[in-house]
């Protein structure tokens, strides 16, 4: 029977769910990462320039099911916070103790990374979800050795690699934890262990393939991602950029942490009684992943982004009740539950209000009427020709492929080396249309496509915020190898 702790839990798990699903409807266009996840989903791609393709796999199914709303994107999102919180849930019970649980786990809600960032359905967004899942699973396996558990930890490990590549660094801290603990070597010789590690290993052979036969082009994509910074070239680097995503992760769960420590200070303490497998599991799990992207920044000297630390905060409230327990009568778990239902909804409104205010072209342009508008130039140009090819960077690529009438596909950046599954002699032979958010960009662009691409054109877009103030903006659009085009280079 559920008590009436765990009731108040699931029920504002769901309106919690409900609230962020509706409070995006505010923006005017679905975010970049969201729309290029539909389109990895559509596409059935093995892999990607910058990801596996889980996302997508999880994305376009979804999205079709509900309609092709946008809606469905933050629903999902949303499904997959309130899943990693429910984990996170079943994780604590089992550290922390049935009491102390709910709270450890609506600690999460102090974090930017399951609100205010959980709005744009990503690859981050999908790893809150499947990091939790993982561990909790891993450790039912140790502890029990059932097939279900075995089983499901390899699918959702071979999941959580094939969402972000970052998920490995969760399979390192989980083999720390076997190789560092007495009692967890056991499960080095336990046949269940390896038949899970097959399956999982199965489960990545297709990506594996498409990685080999792409050169492993989407790794070029984590390179560039983790380059180029101020400080890239000196000694500063190694310092600053750590420096930088370790402080990074404490403001971004700042309202978790700072919450914690208020209601600390006026509580009753408890004596620490620590089981030690339990303790190497929770340091392993809380602090190994945060190590590794420091160590990798000392190391590299370049920097790292701060939002790859979406899922490695999801041990946060687990640990403080852990390592800093206290007792919690009625009276403290209602006012500590009450705050971190607070802070969920004052996060909403925060991000309301920025999505009303803004007049940024993520936020406030209508991508349906700008891709009618790029589909017009097309017809006009072509004099009616099927469009199939739209050459751009992620944002107006995936943009055109998502709202096109007709199935369209992105060249992204017009690089050719960067989209290893499109047909370079279809597209040439089909032609394309190009669009740049300036004209540098399109210059970059047509620097890589020699002599097939037009003089860049432009039209002007018009967007504005949810009281009125309106921006314009200039993009560029040109074509790529239309037979009979007037190059006024």
């Amino acid at each position: 029977m559920i008590d009436k702790q765990t009731k108040n839990f699931f029920v504002f798990l769901l309106i919690n769910l409900i609230l962020w699903s509706i409070v995006p409807l505010v923006r005017n266009s679905l975010p970049m990462d969201t729309q290029e996840a539909i389109i990895w989903g559509r596409d059935y791609l093995l892999g990607t320039p910058k990801h596996p393709p889980f996302s997508g796999y999880l994305a376009y199914p979804f999205y079709l099911l509900c309609g092709k709303s946008m809606f469905s994107m933050y629903l999902l999102s949303q499904i997959c916070i309130a899943l990693g919180v429910f984990y996170i849930w079943r994780l604590a019970k089992i550290f922390v103790g049935a009491n102390k649980a709910v709270i450890a786990a609506m600690l999460q809600f102090g974090i930017i990374y399951y609100n205010f960032s959980s709005a744009e359905y990503n690859v981050n967004v999908v790893s809150i979800a499947l990091w939790p899942i993982c561990a909790f699973y891993f450790w039912q396996a140790y502890r029990y050795d059932k097939w279900k558990d075995w089983i499901l930890f390899a699918v959702f490990a071979a999941a959580n690699i094939l969402n972000k590549y970052t998920g490995g660094v969760l399979l390192l801290a989980l083999a720390l934890f076997v190789v560092c603990d007495k009692d967890a070597r056991q499960v080095i010789a336990k046949p269940k262990a390896y038949i899970a590690g097959i399956i999982a290993f199965c489960l990545l052979i297709p990506h594996l393939y498409w990685l080999m036969k792409t050169d492993f082009v989407s790794f070029d994509y984590i390179v560039r991602r983790s380059h180029g910074g101020k400080f890239s070239d000196s000694l500063w680097g190694h310092i600053i950029y750590p420096a930088k995503f370790i402080g990074a992760q404490i403001l971004f769960t700042a309202a978790a942490w700072i919450s914690y420590a208020c209601f600390y200070v006026k509580s009753e303490k408890e004596k620490i009684t620590h089981n030690k497998s339990q303790t190497n599991f929770v340091l392993c799990c809380g602090f190994v992943p945060l190590i590794v992207f420091l160590v990798i920044a000392v190391i590299n000297g370049e920097p790292l982004k701060s939002m790859w630390g979406f899922p490695i905060c999801f041990m946060l409230g687990i640990g403080l009740f852990y390592f800093a327990p206290i007792k919690l009568n009625t009276k403290l778990y209602n006012k500590f539950f009450c705050t971190m239902c607070g802070w969920s909804v004052l996060f909403a409104l925060v991000y309301a209000i920025q999505c009303s205010v803004t007049t940024s072209e993520k936020f406030r342009l209508d991508n349906k009427k700008l891709v009618q508008k790029i589909e017009q130039l097309w017809q006009e140009e072509t004099q009616g020709k099927p469009l199939k090819y739209i050459g751009a960077s992620e944002w107006y690529a995936d943009m055109v492929a998502l709202y096109a009438k007709e199935k369209v596909l992105p060249v992204y950046w017009m690089d050719f080396a960067a989209n290893p599954d499109l047909d370079v002699r279809k597209v040439y032979d089909s032609g394309a249309i190009i669009v740049a958010a300036d004209e540098y960009e399109y210059n970059l662009f047509s620097e890589r496509t020699g002599k097939n691409l037009s003089a860049p054109r432009k039209i002007s877009i018009e967007f504005g915020n949810f009281f009125g103030k309106t921006k314009t903006k200039e993009i560029f659009y040109g074509f790529y190898n239309l037979k009979g085009l007037k190059n006024d280079r």
